[in-house]
């Protein structure tokens, strides 16, 4: 009796579950869209601590040069991904995604900053 019990009760679960499964790709869209968001404002927020525990203008300037270039060249990659989708509606999904993993990544490069320089 206990195997049955169980196996419904497992039934039920996966029955409970299929709706978010069952996403559609616009749905999928626009919570990539939303994750990449959440990630660009975290960015935005590291960002600002580092450029004000840099130590000068000089500092700053060199940051902020490499940060517009980052940005062109995470716009540019996401962009390619989303290439192999072309006109599909699945597009849009590659694009944040991809954006989302590098700005990620970038916030773990710029909190090596704030390790680095948080001592000053």
């Amino acid at each position: 009796m206990k195997i049955s019990i169980l196996t419904i009760f497992g039934g039920c679960t996966l029955l409970l579950s299929l709706p978010t499964l069952a996403q559609s790709q616009q749905e999928m869209n626009s919570q990539a869209r939303e994750s990449f968001k959440r990630a660009d404002a975290e960015l935005n927020a590291v960002y600002k601590k580092v450029i004000a525990l840099l130590p000068d203008e000089k500092a700053i300037t060199l940051l902020r040069k490499a940060q517009r270039a980052w940005v062109i060249f995470r716009d540019a990659d996401a962009a390619s991904h989303a290439d192999a989708m072309r006109d599909g509606s699945a597009a849009p999904l590659l694009f944040y995604g991809q954006q989302t993993q590098l700005t990620r990544s970038r916030i773990k490069n710029l909190q090596r900053y704030l390790k680095d320089f948080g001592g000053r």
